[in-house]
């Protein structure tokens, strides 16, 4: 049922619930007006454009990332690793100054609060949009190898992206493309730190760690409900629906689906079938889906190899948190630290 939805965006669009403060996204878009505005992003978010940045980029800010704990013999994994790396991805694939870094945290960090501080997430909307505009006038003038300079120059039939559609687009990255992945890296950490015999082989075969990477998103996906709205009066799952109905489409439950997966309740990075519905499906599929899977494939090479040793302190009592978005809420750890 909910890859009916998302393979009929006539009947079940994707506009927000909530109006973000970052202004009218693509997420919200349909028809001509996101076929249009996708196609833009795509040229700028092509894979071997990313591949090309993101491969250079994420073994070194993992390791330094890392170096900030590497001394201690223990970290809190959410808070001292996940939730750092992918948001200092996303700041350098814009080609973000480091010493601002954690001023856009700060703003990052509000944007996603606007449902519960609608004011205070259109505050730092404000803020950041008064940062990020002398930037995108900066790659207007002289382009630079980043993220900014490929959306600033991105052209389709004669068209750019306007001001309005990059600051939507570069707010939208931090919660989708920071946000997500952090939740995904925990539960990630949190299946492999449970099993120590999947470690053991993790470390000796780097291989096998795009499967666990699969098997992360589909087993526990980060976002774990997605909003539709129906766009016509219509049913779903023998439901009626009226033109307006707001839903939330499981994303977890789907890729638990019996139907699709052979006992889908095990956590298994050798089985076969990879129908996940993470990334969503069709006109919507995430444009970010592999930087987001490199994300967590790296992270989890570096903090095996890193960390020996690597264990959770108390697995029994690791909470796993939220309804749309979910993952551990904290994963304090130990390792050891070589001599």
């Amino acid at each position: 049922h909910v890859l009916e939805a998302f393979q009929n965006e006539d009947r079940f669009c994707s506009a927000a619930m909530h109006e973000p403060a970052i202004g009218r996204s693509i997420q919200a878009m349909r028809g001509e007006e996101h076929r249009a505005s996708r196609a833009l992003l795509v040229s700028a978010f092509t894979p071997a454009a990313m591949r090309r940045r993101v491969d250079t980029l994420l073994e070194p800010i993992a390791h330094e990332v890392i170096d900030e704990f590497a001394q201690r013999g223990e970290v809190e994994l959410i808070r001292g690793f996940a939730a750092r790396f992918p948001f200092r991805v996303v700041t350098r694939l814009l080609g973000i100054p480091i010493h601002n870094e954690s001023q856009i945290f700060s703003w990052a960090k509000k944007l996603l609060e606007h449902p519960w501080d609608p004011d205070g997430a259109k505050a730092a909307a404000a803020q950041f949009r008064s940062y990020l505009m002398p930037l995108v006038e900066e790659r207007r003038a002289s382009p630079t190898d980043d993220l900014l300079s490929l959306l600033v120059h991105a052209e389709v039939e004669g068209r750019r992206l306007s001001d309005d559609q990059i600051f939507a687009f570069v707010g939208l990255l931090f919660p989708a493309g920071s946000d997500t992945s952090y939740k995904a890296i925990g539960s990630m950490m949190l299946a492999v730190l449970t099993r120590p015999q999947l470690c053991d082989r993790l470390r000796a075969d780097p291989a096998e760690r795009r499967g666990v990477v699969e098997e992360t998103l589909r087993f526990e996906p980060p976002v774990a409900l997605l909003p539709r709205k129906a766009a016509k009066d219509t049913q779903l799952a023998g439901v009626d629906l009226p033109a307006g109905s707001h839903m939330l489409l499981g994303i977890a439950a789907a890729n638990r689906d019996p139907a699709v997966f052979d006992a889908p309740d095990a956590f298994d990075p050798s089985r076969r079938s990879r129908r996940s519905l993470v990334f969503g499906w069709g006109v919507h599929y995430c444009l970010g889906s592999h930087l987001a899977r490199r994300e967590m494939e790296v992270a989890l090479g570096v903090l095996l190899e890193r960390l020996p040793g690597l264990r959770l302190v108390d697995p029994q009592s690791v909470e796993i948190l939220g309804a749309l978005l979910r993952g551990p809420r904290r994963l304090p750890a130990r390792f050891e630290v070589p001599a």
